[in-house]
């Protein structure tokens, strides 16, 4: 599988991310590579396996717990857009 460059503008116009042409480019090359490893792993045959997910799903609840403050933990923010807060990249 093979992602096209305008694949990749729909993904990222969806995650809200602007790439200029050189990041493009160089994650087309990257979601190249980590989709050919998948394909490499899906040929490995697992039928003897035994393990299942379900082994390692932790046995406890989950409850929401609503943040006190989440006003001034918004307005620290000095960027925003629409309801969403912008942060610089990381990598």
């Amino acid at each position: 599988m093979e992602t096209n460059l305008q694949e990749l503008k729909q993904v990222a116009k969806l995650a809200k991310i602007e790439l200029s042409a050189q990041e493009e480019e160089k994650l087309i090359k990257q979601i190249a590579s980590v989709v050919n490893w998948v394909e490499e792993i899906q040929k490995v045959d697992t039928s003897a396996l035994t393990c299942t997910t379900a082994d390692f799903t932790p046995k406890r609840e989950d409850s929401p717990v609503q943040f006190e403050n989440a006003a001034a933990l918004t307005g620290a923010f000095n960027d925003k857009q629409d309801n969403l807060l912008k942060v610089k990249k990381v990598l």
